[in-house]
């Protein structure tokens, strides 16, 4: 089977041409293969990065929807809870810091 190749022309501007050569010179390997395989790393990266669509929620909504979340768990983090409801990080730790004073909930 033939192994299809791409090219693609890049321009460099002087400060990454040498931090090109200093790679391959320090890896011995061609600036070709250098380009390759920082792709293939940042690619690694970026794969293992989630992006979360906040949803627009009232407080109300978002205290209520915490509360419900809540019910039946011992133990639950902020940054887990804002993941699962799709709520802004800062906004469930001030409803949460509320629900505290209100003796809705206990901190850990």
């Amino acid at each position: 089977m033939r192994r299809v190749r791409y090219v693609y022309p890049v321009k460099l501007d002087e400060e990454i041409l040498k931090a090109l050569e200093v790679i391959t010179q320090k890896l011995g390997c061609s600036k070709a293969d250098a380009i390759r395989d920082a792709i293939l790393n940042y690619a690694e990266e970026v794969r293992g990065l989630e992006v979360v669509k906040l949803r627009n929620v009232s407080r109300e909504q978002a205290k209520s929807e915490i509360i419900e979340f809540l019910k039946g768990k011992d133990r639950v983090y902020a940054d887990e809870m804002a993941d699962a409801l799709r709520l802004d990080l800062r906004l469930v730790s001030e409803l949460l810091m509320e629900l505290w004073k209100e003796e809705t909930v206990e901190p850990l």
